[in-house]
């Protein structure tokens, strides 16, 4: 028996997500959100199977390895001389959020993590962003895409919601690295998300990406000084699907460099 909280996959696609089931309708119809990449999608129950733990442990360690590998490659030997920029992190789901908020803190990088569901972003983001003052804004969750018109934005189930949220922003702050945006989650209308105002987004080529993929773009913006371009090939390369899963514009990076 399928029930909300489960880790499963789907038969017709041959298990490739494992996911976790939020939601079961009374048609049968399971609500999932993927464990590790940041997909949301329907099944019927019956194509479902509850995998091993053996699987999702893997699935978990691989992660920690991303985390223990930026860890250990930005490092700076003064800490005292370098102010990194300061990240507010809005996303759908709190334990990818709560994963990236861990990557953050091994980077010495003060963050701000708020759990908000995709829909009601556009409507509350505004206040954080006038109160917090970032340096980056990431906007995230969970998407998808239907396969039919690819330049229609109702064929994503979540990409209009992001959008909505970066144009609230840029309407008050409309200088493109005032905050820096970083947009976007799988499948998601990379086009539409970049016209809105975001800095980076996903994902050029509708594939799916990880769930730290948002949070290593701004760890890069947050270790690139001020006064220098962030390298976008750079920051996407370190990423899950590269430049199939993230894409920006020319930005220049958040970190101060104090001379005393």
């Amino acid at each position: 028996m399928i029930t909300i909280g489960d880790m499963v996959g789907r038969k017709s696609y041959d298990y490739d997500v494992i996911f976790e089931v939020i939601e079961i309708d009374e048609e049968g119809i399971a609500t999932l959100v993927g464990k590790t990449i940041r997909l949301i999608a329907d099944a019927p129950i019956e194509d479902l199977v509850i995998l091993d733990d053996e699987r999702v442990e893997r699935e978990e360690e691989k992660e920690d390895a991303v985390i223990e590998k930026m860890a250990n490659q930005v490092v700076k030997k003064n800490r005292k001389k370098y102010l990194m920029g300061k990240i507010l992190h809005i996303d759908g789901d709190g334990k990818y959020m709560r994963k990236c908020l861990n990557l953050y803190e091994k980077m010495n990088i003060y963050a701000v993590g708020i759990e908000i569901k995709e829909k009601e972003i556009p409507e509350k983001i505004l206040d954080y962003v006038q109160y917090l003052t970032p340096d980056i804004v990431i906007i995230t969750g969970h998407d998808s895409y239907n396969k039919n018109e690819i330049e229609d934005v109702d064929n994503y189930r979540n990409s209009k919601y992001f959008i909505k949220a970066i144009q609230k922003i840029r309407q008050h702050y409309p200088v493109s690295n005032q905050p820096i945006i970083i947009a976007g989650a799988c499948q998601s209308h990379f086009e539409a998300l970049i016209a809105a105002g975001a800095n980076f987004a996903s994902s050029p080529n509708r594939v799916n990406i990880q769930s730290l993929d948002p949070a290593i773009i701004a760890v890069k913006c947050c270790s690139t000084s001020t006064t220098e371009i962030v390298k976008v090939y750079d920051a996407i390369e370190r990423t899950s699907n590269k430049s199939e899963g993230m894409g920006g514009i020319v930005s220049f990076g958040t970190m101060k460099i104090l001379y005393y």
